[in-house]
């Protein structure tokens, strides 16, 4: 829950623990300025497959078809790790105040997953 929520309830502030900023959900997945070099990097690797980032992109993601039904596959679980990123390091700010970097943590996950597939691949014997 964010901070605008949880204020309604409990003592808990209003703000965000990275920017002192009203806390809403639109400001944790979008406008916080911390967020600014993990969009930058989404808009980096978006525009190798010929997509601009965007907030609809980000929160809705592709519709899967066809022809390109592997790419927007990819993006979407690239966005979704994107998310999990800025939920996780927020979690942790809250849990413990260190410094969160969701750009660092985002690079992290794709990495692991990128191997977790490549040895499930090797696994069943269907690398190419």
């Amino acid at each position: 829950s964010t901070g605008v929520y949880l204020a309604r309830f409990t003592p808990i502030p209003d703000t965000c623990p990275f920017c002192s900023e009203r806390e809403t959900l639109a400001h944790v997945y979008l406008e916080c300025a911390r967020l600014q070099p993990l969009f930058q990097l989404l808009l980096d690797i978006l525009l190798r497959f010929w997509l601009h980032f965007s907030p609809h992109l980000f929160i809705y993601a592709l519709p899967i078809r066809g022809p390109t039904k592997s790419r927007d596959l990819l993006i979407n679980l690239l966005l979704a790790l994107a998310k999990m990123a800025i939920y996780k390091t927020r979690v942790r700010r809250l849990a413990d105040g260190g410094s969160c970097d969701c750009g660092a943590y985002f690079r992290s996950s794709v990495r692991s997953r990128i191997w977790a597939e490549f040895l499930w691949a090797a696994s069943t014997g269907s690398l190419d």
